[in-house]
């Protein structure tokens, strides 16, 4: 029998993501139609089609609409979930297709946390040579996080996949349990430093 899909609790999408999230579609797509009815005028009282007035119109039109689809596709501002499925680790986020990946091609792990407070400018180093590192070898990464409080990084073929569990170490036992060869390694981050636990 197959095993159920189990939903992986994840942290709650910050307010900062929440706002962008609902005020670039409100502003953007109420822009959009204005100008594109401007735009519409414009031609139907005789403007050419090559005047500025009207190709600056058009121009707008176009900016709007693509700020206000693209950056709410393409940054993390709704939030993202995640499901252990039989076969793989299942991602969805609003306006983004549904991604599964397979456990077969998962290849590492890499847990980040933060204690409540500052963290220490070493810590902060250290993530961020660490994701240098990745990217220099040639991976791509996409951020599916909700919060910066918890990072997982999932390591499949050319890409890395950012997701924010609600209990990290929780969900990295589980899916060691389902990816036996995975290897991973825990990054608590405070104020005094960092500690650094390999994981075979």
């Amino acid at each position: 029998m197959a095993e159920p899909n189990e939903p992986i609790e994840a942290l709650p999408l910050i307010m900062k993501r929440k706002l962008i999230g609902i005020a670039v579609p409100a502003l953007c797509i109420p822009f959009f139609f204005i100008n594109a009815y401007l735009s519409y005028v414009l031609l139907s009282t005789g403007t050419p089609p090559n005047s500025a007035d009207f190709i600056g119109s058009v121009i707008v039109t176009l900016v709007s609409i693509g700020v206000g689809f693209f950056l709410p596709w393409w940054t993390p501002v709704y939030q993202s979930t995640y499901i252990f499925e039989q076969n793989g680790v299942r991602i969805n986020r609003f306006l983004r297709r549904s991604i599964l990946l397979p456990y077969k091609s998962l290849v590492r792990a890499e847990v980040y946390t933060r204690e409540p407070g500052d963290v220490s400018t070493d810590a902060i180093n250290y993530t961020k040579e660490s994701a240098d590192v990745l990217k220099k070898s040639g991976l791509g990464f996409i951020d599916y996080t909700n919060s910066e409080a918890n990072i997982v990084l999932l390591v499949s073929g050319t890409k890395i996949y950012m997701i924010s569990p609600a209990k990290p170490k929780a969900f990295l036992k589980s899916l060691k349990r389902k990816t036996p060869k995975l290897t991973a390694k825990i990054v608590e981050l405070n104020a005094k430093g960092k500690n650094i636990q390999e994981l075979g």
